[in-house]
Parts: C-alpha cells; sequence; structure tokens
C-alpha cells in the first residue's frame, strides 16, 4: 500500500540536520513507501546591524513564522504521515503545533540535539529570548507523536522521561559522496567545521592553535558562516562546497565543553572528517568518546595541553595519519547504513512498529 509522506524540517539546507535527518532519506523512503515531498521551514530572515535592525530580524521572524503556521495547516491533511525534523521553526510560541495535535495520521519526530536544554547562544539572555528560543514547540509534538527518532543513548534517557521508548538513528554522512583525503592530507592544516554558534568552543584552545602557527608546523582552518576570533584562516562554507571540505585536510578536529546540551551531540563532525579519509581529534563528550575509541580514528583531548600533543602527534607523522584516516573511514562505512535507517523509518512512518529499537 502506497503512502502520502510530507517530511517537515525546522530549518532549511544550510542545516546538516535537515540534510542528513531528512532531505538524504527521501530517495529512499520513496522507493519504501510512495510519495514523499518535503517542506522546510524558511527560517533565516537577514539581520541588519543595531537595534532597529534587531527588530525588522524578530519581525522578520514574526511573518515567518505566521506563514509556516498557515503552510502547515494547508498541507497536513493531504498526507497520511508526518515525519517531522527537530521542529515546525527555529522559535516562537508551541502554538504553532496544533495541527500536528490535531493530525489523524501518523506522525513520527526526528531530535537530533538536546532541544530540552539550554544552548550556549541562549545561555544568559533573557527570560523573553529564553522563552522564544525554548522547547514549548518540542513538547507539543513530543506528546502527540505516536514514533520518536533520536541520535543518540543521551537523547534517548531525555526522551524516555516523557514518552517511553525511542529509536536511535545515528546522523551519518554518505560516503559515497565525500571526497577522499590523499597521502594524509595538506601538511599542517588542521580544519573545524561547524556553525557559528560552535565558535565559541574553539576558544579554549586559541593558545594552542598560536602556539603551532607560530612555530609552523600546523594552521587552522575554521569553515563556518563567520569567522573565528582566534589564530585561523577561514573558509566560508557553501552547500556546493561541501562534498570535497574536509579531502584537504590533515586533521579534522571537534572540541566540545562537557555541558548537558553538548553530552547530546551525535558526532557528526567526526563522522565526517572520517567518511573523507581525516584522523580526528575530539573531546571526550558524549558519543564523541564511543566513535573515536571504535574507529581507531584519531585521538580523545581533554585538556589544552592533551589537544597540543595529539595535534603534533598527527602532524609529525603523516603515515599515522594514513592509518587513522583509513581506519576512521573503513568505520564510517560499516556503521552509515542508510538503507538500514530508511527501512527503520519506513517501518515508523507506516505504523509497522511503534519505536523502542535501540541502534
Amino acid at each position: 500500500m502506497t503512502r502520502k509522506i510530507a517530511i517537515l524540517t525546522q530549518h532549511g539546507d544550510w542545516s546538516a540536520s535537515t540534510r542528513f535527518r531528512a532531505l538524504q532519506h527521501v530517495d529512499r523512503l520513496t522507493e519504501r513507501l510512495g510519495t514523499v515531498d518535503v517542506f522546510a521551514a524558511d527560517d533565516r530572515p537577514r539581520r541588519p546591524p543595531g537595534r532597529i535592525g534587531q527588530i525588522q530580524y524578530f519581525a522578520g521572524h514574526a511573518r515567518r513564522y505566521a506563514s509556516r503556521y498557515r503552510e502547515v495547516e494547508t498541507i497536513a491533511p493531504e498526507y497520511d504521515a508526518l515525519l517531522i525534523q527537530r521542529g515546525l521553526y527555529a522559535l516562537g510560541p508551541g502554538m504553532i503545533a496544533r495541527t500536528v495535535e490535531r493530525f489523524e495520521g501518523r506522525v513520527v519526530f526526528d531530535i537530533d540535539d538536546n532541544v530540552f536544554a539550554e544552548t550556549p547562544a541562549v545561555r544568559g539572555k533573557g527570560p523573553v529570548a529564553r522563552w522564544l528560543y525554548g522547547p514549548q514547540q518540542a513538547g507539543r509534538i513530543l506528546q502527540r507523536a505516536d514514533a520518536v527518532v533520536v541520535s543518540t543513548d543521551v537523547l534517548y534517557s531525555e526522551v524516555s522521561r516523557a514518552v517511553p521508548g525511542a529509536t536511535i538513528l545515528p546522523t551519518v554522512p554518505d560516503v559515497a559522496s565525500c571526497s577522499q583525503a590523499v597521502d594524509g592530507g595538506t601538511a599542517g592544516l588542521i580544519g573545524w567545521a561547524g556553525t557559528n554558534g560552535g565558535l565559541r568552543y574553539l576558544d579554549p584552545l586559541a593558545p594552542v592553535f598560536e602556539r603551532l602557527a607560530d612555530q609552523g608546523l600546523g594552521r587552522l582552518r575554521v569553515i563556518c558562516s563567520e569567522p573565528w576570533s582566534g589564530p585561523s584562516e577561514f573558509q566560508r562554507w557553501s552547500l556546493a562546497d561541501e562534498p570535497g571540505l574536509f579531502a584537504p585536510l590533515a586533521i579534522g578536529i571537534m572540541p566540545l565543553p562537557d555541558t548537558e546540551y553538548a553530552r547530546a551531540k551525535a558526532g557528526f563532525k567526526l563522522l565526517q572528517y572520517m567518511a573523507s579519509g581525516v584522523p580526528v581529534v575530539a573531546s571526550p563528550v558524549g558519543v564523541n568518546s564511543d566513535l573515536v575509541e571504535r574507529s581507531g580514528g584519531g585521538f580523545l583531548a581533554d585538556t589544552p595541553d592533551e589537544w597540543d600533543e595529539a595535534i603534533r602527534t598527527l602532524l609529525a607523522d603523516a603515515s599515522l595519519r594514513q592509518t587513522m584516516g583509513a581506519a576512521g573511514l573503513d568505520f564510517v562505512e560499516r556503521f552509515a547504513d542508510l538503507d538500514g535507517q530508511a527501512d527503520v523509518l519506513a517501518a515508523l512512518l507506516r505504523g509497522d512498529s511503534a519505536g523502542g529499537a535501540v541502534r
């Protein structure tokens, strides 16, 4: 029996969550279910500088929120099931979830960050900002969902406090689409990739990168929508460039603080580096420890001294970089089972499974 499925994403295709937990599955879900349409939120109004710019920015969000509300209300009745990735819009009150609460078909809710924990960007802001970016939408969708999909064991534990059972599907890259590093990558080139909200994770390591640069041993390349204030070169991220972004790197890094929010991270950047055959250095936070230890694709480092030692060890030995890069690539090729993930999602959307299976 064919089904009509609507995938609703909180963000546009600039977001890795949208690309790798929704768009990446469309073709496989279409083969298994029938019609699959994607409705991504238009969530990025331009933010001009100054106080007037701030007012214009939030006014833009308000218009887009209202438009998204009408869109969801219009399209939902045409479908048999909804796959909601992360939420319906990036901020705003929970009333946008009313249509989902009244929806008569299957609702599968996918969460890949701890949306119930305070993010670094919101910490320290006033009560209005915390409310605007708060989890009221996610809470209502979670209570309505027939099945919940999460990316890590930490999120599984968090969600299980509210609803029984969930399915764990890690966020994984498509290895076939990734360019591969050659001969241990470009000598001395260390790479970090992420959104501008994660740039603060680099701050404690600024002295490490400054020493490496001063000694002519290594330089940090920041791949992001905006540059980091610390010692680094900047490469603006673009969707068209993504398949080849990591192959030039000698090392890929993923520093994280040991916070409630960071512990729920899915380690996706590590998997992207590994999928290009690039060795990694990562903080031993959340799933990072498991990915690095299981793959043999790099080192874990906690203190700045440990980061310094791990990076220097890899920079000094091209053979070690190649060996660890190959181990990481082999791991991701086995770990990134996109066909298996599509089978699980299709079963949840059809109602063949109520969730609870953990991978």
